[in-house]
Formats: C-alpha cells, sequence, structure tokens
C-alpha cells in the first residue's frame, strides 16, 4: 500500500514536469534565458532545434522521469521511517521538530537562491556572450534541444547545490567532523576547490568560470560567518544555558535587539 503512495507521488511529478514542459517551460526558457540579453540581430541569427524526429518527447520523459524520483523520495524515506528504525539507519535521538523545519526552510531559500542567480543573472549574460561571439565570427548559433536543455538543467542543478555551503559548512563543524578552524585556514585550498568544481560544470572560457566562482566565493564567505557564530553559540551553551540566561535577563536581551534594531533603521 505505501508502494503504491509512493508510486502516486511519482506519477504526479512525472506527467506534472512532462505538461509543465510542453506547456510553459520550452517557451520560458527561450525567452528569458537565451533571447533576454541579446539584441536583434543575435536573437535573428540564434535558434534552438530539434535535430532527430524523438529529441523533444524523449527529453521530456527523461526530465519527467527525474522530477517523478525526486518527488517520490520524501514519501518513500518518510513511509519507511519504521523498517529504518529498526535497521538502525534512523536517528535514535528525538530532533527538535522547529530544527528540522529550519534546517528544510534554509535548504529551500538557499536553492531558490542558487536558482534565481542562474536564471537570473548568469544564462541570460553567458547565452548572449557565447552568441555574440559566434555571430561575430561568421556562424549562425543552432542549438540542440536535447543538448542545450541538458546543459541549462545540469547548471542549474550545480548553483542549487552549490548555495548549500553554508547548511554543509556549519552542519560538518557542529558534528565536530570538519572544525570552523580548519575551514578557516584552509580557504585558499577551498578557492582552487570552488574553480576546480566550477569547471566541471560551466563553459570552459574564462568569463563564465568567474561568473560561477565569484558568487560561491561570497557564498563561502558568508558560510565561514555563520559557521563562526553557530560554533561559539554551541560552545557557549555548554558552559552557560541560554535558557537560563534568556529566562533570567530577557529584559537586558530585549533591549539590546530593540536598540540594534533601532540603529539599524535610523543608518538606512
Amino acid at each position: 500500500t505505501n508502494l503504491q503512495r509512493v508510486f502516486l507521488w511519482f506519477l504526479l511529478g512525472m506527467l506534472g514536469s512532462f505538461f509543465a514542459l510542453r506547456m510553459y517551460v520550452w517557451d520560458f526558457f527561450k525567452e528569458e534565458l537565451l533571447y533576454k540579453q541579446m539584441d536583434a540581430a543575435t536573437s535573428a541569427a540564434t535558434s534552438v532545434v530539434a535535430v532527430t524526429p524523438f529529441d523533444v518527447i524523449l527529453l521530456q520523459v527523461k526530465i519527467g522521469l527525474v522530477v517523478g524520483i525526486l518527488v517520490a523520495i520524501p514519501s518513500l524515506l518518510w513511509y519507511s521511517r519504521a523498517a529504518l528504525k529498526q535497521r538502525g539507519f534512523w536517528p535514535s535521538e528525538r530532533i527538535p521538530r522547529w530544527k528540522l523545519v529550519g534546517i528544510g526552510v534554509l535548504v529551500v531559500a538557499l536553492f531558490i537562491g542558487g536558482f534565481s542567480y542562474g536564471f537570473r543573472v548568469f544564462f541570460p549574460i553567458m547565452f548572449n556572450f557565447l552568441a555574440n561571439n559566434a555571430v561575430q565570427a561568421g556562424f549562425s548559433p543552432t542549438y540542440s534541444i536535447t543538448k542545450w536543455t541538458e546543459f541549462i538543467f545540469l547548471l542549474t542543478l550545480s548553483f542549487g547545490l552549490a548555495a548549500q555551503l553554508p547548511v554543509l559548512m556549519s552542519g560538518l563543524a557542529l558534528g565536530g567532523i570538519v572544525s570552523y578552524e580548519t575551514f578557516r585556514d584552509k580557504w585558499r585550498y577551498a578557492i582552487v576547490g570552488i574553480f576546480a568544481f566550477g569547471a566541471l560544470f560551466s563553459p570552459p572560457d574564462p568569463f563564465t568560470q568567474i561568473m560561477w566562482a565569484l558568487p560561491l566565493i561570497t557564498l563561502y564567505v558568508f558560510s565561514l560567518g555563520l559557521t563562526k557564530l553557530l560554533v561559539l553559540s554551541q560552545r557557549a551553551g555548554q558552559v552557560v544555558s541560554v535558557r537560563a540566561v534568556l529566562r533570567d535577563r530577557w529584559n537586558v536581551v530585549a533591549g539590546v535587539i530593540f536598540l540594534g534594531g533601532a540603529a539599524t533603521f535610523a543608518y538606512f
């Protein structure tokens, strides 16, 4: 019965993405990602074509299968939690629900942020740059619908995964797997790793490499600050009870928050 429910979620994701691609997504991709930054001459010379008769239908099916699997995974984990507990693959300690919700909201927000950067900034500028370069060299940019779409989805996935860096770094530091000091002292290796990771997903030209790496380096710096704050809070919580401080000094804490908010408001 549970497998039937999981399969229904899979069908919902697959069929929903199939019809969404046909009705909305292709037009959105062409208008917002490909032609948005191009001038009239470059836009007229650039096209996306189906090379074989089965390109579009097979591509829609492949994307639908991937989306269906992603939609079905949460329900599969939920319905199999009892069996996973019996086999020792489920956390034995009870995690507060607010923590789970907070982590989930943060993961989704970061993924949406990476997704938005790719769709609003990276893809329009990159396609305009590459198409202009081809037109100036005397060629008409003609992209296969299969390779073009797979390229977009692969890079979008890379942006979404790269945006999870704050969650990854803070989780490793709080779990004691990798210390905050290691992230702080090995930042040079992190930058080299960011460029190497970007080379696997983005085109080989330096322009798109820099567009891929700079936001991630900024995110690494933000992750360092967030990780430091969380680690210091964890270490302080082992010495001083945060709940006791909030209970006994609530007026001081509220005053500090009020004054900080007022100072920020006055500054802006």
